[in-house]
């Protein structure tokens, strides 16, 4: 990603999509956020924290999630954004492949821009318990399935920028002999 990339204004989806065509558009917007994303120079998801962060302008905090199995969650990433600050909680006893797909699909929901008034109950018990400061929790989104909009876009940006970084890598890897074969002829 370039410099001036990674000072752009923050940019958000579309609305969802209410037809076909909406979803034809939808689908090559988030191959474009993916695109805009997955061109730094070395690519690293703490990199690209770093990029979202200056964007939002404000921190990105990423925390293990120790959720017990007794409390219902099941899920293996969220993101919680605050007035100051966003955090993202990914799943520690995976491995460091999944849990940086579970931070870009985190990091997808904020490109998107998406929101939600259905509180997961781990977290609504935890607010009710004092547990949590409810103004603290602006937002929350938890990754728990893939059966919503927001959750098929989120999992789509984090999939697609995982996707062109391997095949950028890839291609870089090959070196004369791939492209002598047209391995770095591009996508």
């Amino acid at each position: 990603m370039t410099e001036a990339a990674a000072w752009a204004p923050f940019h958000r989806c579309p609305p969802a999509p209410t037809a076909e065509a909406d979803t034809v558009r939808r689908q090559r917007w988030l191959r474009e956020i993916a695109d805009r994303y997955a061109t730094m120079r070395r690519f690293s998801v703490a990199g690209l924290c770093e990029v979202i962060s200056a964007q939002r302008g404000r921190p990105l905090h990423v925390h293990p999630l120790a959720v017990p199995a007794s409390a219902g969650l099941n899920a293996c990433g969220m993101w919680i954004a605050t007035d100051v600050a966003d955090h993202v909680f990914v799943e520690h006893r995976t491995s460091r492949f999944h849990q940086e797909h579970i931070i870009l699909h985190e990091i997808g929901h904020m490109l998107c821009d998406h929101v939600t008034d259905d509180l997961p109950p781990a977290l609504t018990d935890a607010l009710r318990d004092g547990q949590v400061d409810p103004g603290l929790a602006r937002q929350v989104l938890a990754r728990t399935s893939y059966t919503t909009g927001q959750e098929r876009d989120a999992e789509m940006v984090a999939s697609l920028i995982l996707e062109r970084v391997a095949r950028r890598r890839a291609r870089a890897d090959a070196g004369p002999l791939g492209r002598m074969l047209g391995i770095n002829d591009g996508d």
